[in-house]
């Protein structure tokens, strides 16, 4: 009898442990994710910010499509033991990246896990840096942290003792490094002259020897010989015609790209934006970025530097010169060569003022003049002051004031 009611009541439970699995999956309007799914997400992330060195734009957990403050969140639920986490939609904090290369225990990659879970829950917000008794770490590196955390917990079943990251962000942001191709030009025709005269000289023995073996030793070798000589050839033609892309900057030119005051090209966050902006042309990319700076940082007037272009970036505004930080820095990061325009300007108002402004170097365009601090401009056209009664007193490689 007893038998009998046990199998009468097992479809019931059945149909009870499907409803509870549908109720699960969505609660008070939510998803909710296993953490199971966002640990198998992790491995995804951590390929793709070491490929491509930079944060994904979504995650994809099962059906739903998070960002990666809801992905992070998630994450951090899913690493400090829940076996389930309802899937909310954070704000996503300015990016504040700084360089990191260290190790990272498990106590220590669990309480930056834990401070971000409950930050988190409670401001409806990520962090965009957290502290922790190792120090502090910002949010880009966090993400990574985590997820290199959670690919190891996914693959091996528990957490790692201790977790080796160096931020996955590249130095600069250049297409092209014109100063390789022209070491690696010089290196080669270097070379290309070496296995000339090489080959040269083992024609010649191979016309005054008269041992069968000596010659076919001879001929082995030439034939090694032109086939790298004919492999230089190639490498040649390739880095020569390298210096025909609008990416190459002339040797001249160069300096316009290094690092200045108030104005570093390997700042991470400038680095991270200018590899956003970049686009397939090197006119395109000044435009990109000119019409970035124009758009998203307000006019302050005050005068003279107050943040540079690490600060600029960060407050999103500043006067003229700080602006012109920020341009230069975006565009030498990018490859392009940019300098400092100083002048006195009549403005559409009536008024005389001095003025600081960009010029960028697109080849086959020469000096590209650039003005963000007015939304009428647009690259290589000034609307906002008189171009033929304003007087240009200098440009600079280096603004310091």
């Amino acid at each position: 009898m007893l038998k009998k009611t046990t199998k009468a009541c097992l479809p019931v439970i059945l149909i009870i442990l499907i409803l509870l699995e549908g109720a699960c999956a969505v609660e008070n309007g939510s998803e909710v994710l296993n953490s199971s799914e966002i640990l198998e997400a992790s491995v995804r992330v951590t390929s793709f910010m070491e490929k491509n060195q930079r944060l994904p734009e979504t995650i994809t957990v099962r059906n739903s499509t998070l960002d990666p403050a809801s992905y992070t969140y998630a994450l951090s639920r899913a690493l400090t033991g829940s076996a389930t986490v309802k899937v909310i939609s954070p704000g996503t904090p300015p990016l504040n990246i700084r360089r990191i290369s260290g190790t990272f225990t498990r106590s220590k990659c669990l309480e930056i896990a834990s401070k971000l879970r409950d930050f988190t829950a409670t401001h409806n917000r990520c962090p965009s840096t957290i502290s922790y008794s190792g120090g502090t770490v910002d949010f880009y590196n966090t993400v990574y942290l985590l997820s290199k955390t959670g690919a190891w917990k996914y693959s091996k079943g528990g957490m790692p003792g201790k977790v080796n990251i160096k931020t996955p962000i590249p130095r600069v942001a250049y297409r092209l490094d014109s100063n390789t191709v022209d070491l690696r030009i010089k290196s080669i025709t270097l070379k290309l002259k070496r296995t000339r005269k090489v080959m040269d000289a083992t024609l010649r023995k191979m016309k005054l020897t008269g041992n069968r073996n000596t010659l076919l030793r001879l001929q082995a070798r030439y034939r090694s010989l032109n086939s790298t000589f004919t492999s230089l050839q190639k490498q040649l033609r390739y880095y020569r015609d390298l210096k025909n892309s609008p990416w190459y900057v002339p040797a001249s030119l160069r300096v316009y790209l290094k690092t200045t005051a108030h104005c570093s090209v390997t700042d991470p966050n400038i680095v991270y934006l200018a590899r956003e902006l970049s686009e397939n042309t090197t006119y395109a990319t000044g435009d990109s970025i000119f019409r970035w700076v124009r758009d998203s940082i307000d006019y302050s007037f005050y005068y003279r530097t107050r943040y540079g272009a690490t600060g600029t970036l960060k407050y999103r505004t500043g006067n003229c010169v700080d602006q012109a930080h920020l341009l230069v820095a975006l565009a030498r990061t990018s490859g392009i060569p940019a300098r400092y325009v100083r002048g006195y300007c009549k403005f559409i108002s009536g008024n005389w003022h001095s003025h600081v402004w960009v010029q960028i170097w697109i080849r086959g365009r020469g000096w590209v003049t650039a003005d963000t601090t007015h939304t009428i401009n647009t690259l290589g056209c000034v609307r906002n002051w008189d171009r033929n009664a304003s007087k240009v007193k200098e440009t600079l490689r280096e603004y310091s004031l």
